[in-house]
């Protein structure tokens, strides 16, 4: 790509240079040649390690499940605000969330019927007294 817009790159400490010579062109391959000696032996010592770790019986892969959330905690005084009708805004800022999180926390906890609002016993207004 430097090449087709004919970029010149200069090394002053080292004094050489990449400019389009031969010279340029050789020490360029030469770069190119460490860069894809350096890639494999990070490859294979990346590869190396890993097989280690699996020899010593170490889990590779993130652990099934839903995990922990900072949510958990709160579950039971999350479910009262809910079914008390406290909106999920409220809740979701006074336990430091979004929204989204504290839906999808719901669900993955298998509590979204036990949080809906309970307003059976919610006292109905009294019905205001025929007027005369």
């Amino acid at each position: 790509m430097l090449k087709s817009k004919e970029v010149q790159v200069y090394d002053v400490k080292n004094g050489w240079s990449l400019n389009g010579s031969i010279e340029s062109k050789v020490l360029a391959m030469a770069f190119s040649i460490a860069a894809e000696i350096e890639r494999d032996l990070i490859s294979k010592r990346s590869k190396e390690a890993l097989a280690a770790r699996k020899r010593a019986g170490v889990k590779q892969a993130r652990p099934k499940g839903p995990g922990k959330s900072k949510l958990d905690p709160y579950k039971d005084e999350i479910i009262a605000l809910l079914k008390n009708g406290s909106p999920k805004t409220f809740v979701a800022r006074k336990y430091g969330t979004t929204v989204v999180n504290l839906i999808h926390w719901l669900k993955v906890k298998g509590l979204v019927e036990e949080a809906k609002p309970d307003f059976t016993s919610v006292v109905e207004p009294k019905q205001r007294a025929a007027s005369a």
